[in-house]
Formats: structure tokens, C-alpha cells, sequence
């Protein structure tokens, strides 16, 4: 019986392992599902910091909130839709999937709420959501680069942060600014989905 134990304590680290590397395998497939979610926003905030710039510029006629209202309706049906099409990974009690969904849920929270109290008041400010965005943004990359354990995440972690930190030190806030978070969108957003997802592909 002694021995059985010993063989047993043995094992435990083992078994220890080989479950926080299942939960974190299933925190990776969950990211790669949400990887095209990710693909989804960044392309739509891409093509509307962009619109936004054109409009302020001149380019094409002046759009106001309902541009960015209508972006984050088909964001949201685009990615219920997404939900609905690709299966997702369920793993109960799960620190990685809970940490992942957590992080992405706290930024959606935060910037509906701002969207929704500013534009109701009618005192919305371009500087304020766009240092919140790219704050909340930079926290939510950072939390999942620990949770997921891939630390190119804290990369672009660091580059929302120092987005943040170049628009309030900024004197004056003019439409170049609508290009910069534009073009951000890109290799901050769209393509760390795509990492994501091949990421997801290759603990197949």
C-alpha cells in the first residue's frame, strides 16, 4: 500500500501538468475561434476609422455617430454569427477559456458603455474613446498573452499602449490621427487574429 501511494504521489505532478496543458490547449482553440472575430473588427474599425477620416477631410459626405453605430451592429451580428457557425472549445472551470472571455468581454463592455453614455448625452470626444480604446485594447492582448502563454500578444499589447500614450500627449487632435488608429487596426487587431487562428490550427 505504501508503494501504491509513493507510485501515486509521483503521478500527481504529471497529472498536474498534463491538465493546465489541456486547459491551455482549449484556451488556444477557443482564441482561434475568436481569431475570426478579431479578423471581423479589425476590418470593420479599419474601414470605418478610415471612412471617418474621408468624411472629416471631405473626401465623401460628413457621417456622424450613426457611422460608427452602424459599424457595431454588424460587428455584433457578424460575430453572433460566427459563434452560431464555428464550434467552440468547453472546458468546465477552465482558468483559460474564463481568462480569455473575461478579458474580451470586459472591452466590449467598456466601450458600449462610453458609445452609448456619450452619444446620449451628446458630448462625445474622439480623444477620450480612442485613448480608451486603445488602452482597453492594449489590456485585454496583455491579459491573453499570459493567459494563452504567447508572448508575441505582449508585442502588440505594447503597441496599443504606446498608441495611448502618443494621443495624450498630443496638443492637437486633427483627422491624421483617424488614420494612424486606422492603419493600426491592421497589424494590432486583423492580424493577430490570423495568428490566432493558426495558432489554433496547429494544436489540432
Amino acid at each position: 500500500m505504501i508503494e501504491t501511494q509513493e507510485q501515486s504521489g509521483d503521478r500527481q505532478p504529471e497529472a498536474d501538468i498534463a491538465l493546465i496543458r489541456n486547459m491551455m490547449m482549449a484556451g488556444r482553440k477557443r482564441a482561434g475561434v475568436d481569431g475570426a472575430h478579431l479578423v471581423l473588427w479589425g476590418a470593420l474599425l479599419m474601414g470605418t476609422f478610415l471612412m471617418q477620416y474621408s468624411s472629416v477631410v471631405g473626401y465623401i459626405p460628413k457621417m456622424g455617430p450613426a457611422l460608427w453605430g452602424g459599424m457595431m451592429i454588424i460587428g455584433w451580428l457578424g460575430s453572433f454569427y460566427l459563434g452560431r457557425k464555428i464550434p467552440r472549445a468547453h472546458c468546465e472551470h477552465n482558468i483559460a477559456l474564463t481568462g480569455y472571455t473575461s478579458a474580451w468581454l470586459a472591452v466590449g463592455i467598456t466601450m458600449a458603455a462610453y458609445f452609448i453614455t456619450s452619444t446620449l448625452s451628446g458630448q462625445p470626444d474622439n480623444r477620450t474613446i480612442t485613448v480608451l480604446s486603445a488602452g482597453t485594447f492594449g489590456s485585454a492582448f496583455f491579459v491573453i498573452s499570459h493567459v494563452l502563454n504567447v508572448k508575441l500578444l505582449r508585442f502588440v499589447a505594447v503597441g496599443w499602449w504606446a498608441i495611448m500614450v502618443y494621443m495624450v500627449q498630443l496638443k492637437n487632435f486633427d483627422a491624421e490621427i483617424l488614420l494612424v488608429m486606422g492603419f493600426a487596426c491592421g497589424p494590432l487587431i486583423l492580424v493577430p487574429g490570423l495568428f490566432l487562428r493558426r495558432l489554433a490550427g496547429s494544436e489540432q
